[in-house]
């Protein structure tokens, strides 16, 4: 089921573009928005698809779509339009559709298609994480991890919201071994029951016989395990 934001600032083609979307199938319209400022904040909701009208109030659909194109796992955009002029500078942010208004049904069939497969490639080349706050779920790369600690049978995970770069917290099913794999190595294990970002280590220090990592983000440090100590050191001597 992929994710959809539809963004128009005409609530009747919101509603019909959201009719459409309902007999595609395969697709949840998880928020809609008005104008550009309610579409960044609807980006919280993590979309894999954009519906993005072009002529709207204040910060029109192509400008909003260069700003879109900068996030680290930026969505599919199919543009949704009744100005057929605006093809080539909309073709600048390089989005995955087209449709002219009215929007017809084999149409948005074969540009939701081409962003399917947009998406697919990728998301294949740069591992992600994605994890429930409440009603909120926020995808996450590895620029968004601060660390992960293994705490009874589940993952206390250190984050950095996408949105607004805030610290928060999660608890994940995922294991320690299995974020080491999903992110190819590049965590660093500082210890049995702790990993971390090595972006975001502020400094090493040794403290009462134990090496400690300080992290930004974290109040407390952590420990650095003597068989890490090595490879923590080798990490931060290459940086």
């Amino acid at each position: 089921m992929r994710r959809a934001l539809i963004v128009d600032d005409e609530p009747l083609a919101r509603d019909r573009l959201r009719r459409l979307l309902a007999r595609q199938g395969g697709i949840e319209v998880v928020a809609e928005a008005g104008n550009a400022d309610q579409a960044r904040e609807a980006m919280r909701q993590v979309p894999d698809l954009v519906f993005l009208d072009i002529e709207m109030p204040g910060e029109d659909g192509i400008e909003l779509a260069h700003r879109l194109r900068e996030a680290e796992l930026p969505p599919a955009i199919i543009f949704t339009t009744a100005h057929a002029d605006r093809a080539l500078s909309a073709s600048e942010t390089a989005p995955a559709g087209y449709l002219l208004k009215p929007i017809e049904p084999e149409a948005l069939r074969a540009a939701i298609e081409r962003a399917g497969q947009r998406n697919r490639c990728q998301q294949a080349r740069r591992p992600t994480l994605t994890v429930r706050l409440g009603r909120e779920e926020l995808r996450l790369g590895l620029e968004h991890l601060i660390a992960a600690i293994a705490e009874d049978k589940a993952t206390h995970l250190y984050l950095l919201d996408p949105a607004d770069g805030r610290r928060r917290e999660a608890w994940i099913e995922p294991s320690l071994t299995e974020l080491e794999e999903r992110f190819d190595g590049q965590l660093l294990r500082l210890h049995r029951h702790s990993l971390v970002n090595p972006a975001q280590i502020h400094s090493v220090s040794h403290h009462e016989g134990q090496h400690q990592c300080r992290v930004h983000h974290l109040d407390a440090p952590l420990a650095i395990s003597r068989r890490a100590w090595r490879s923590v050191r080798e990490t931060l001597d290459d940086a």
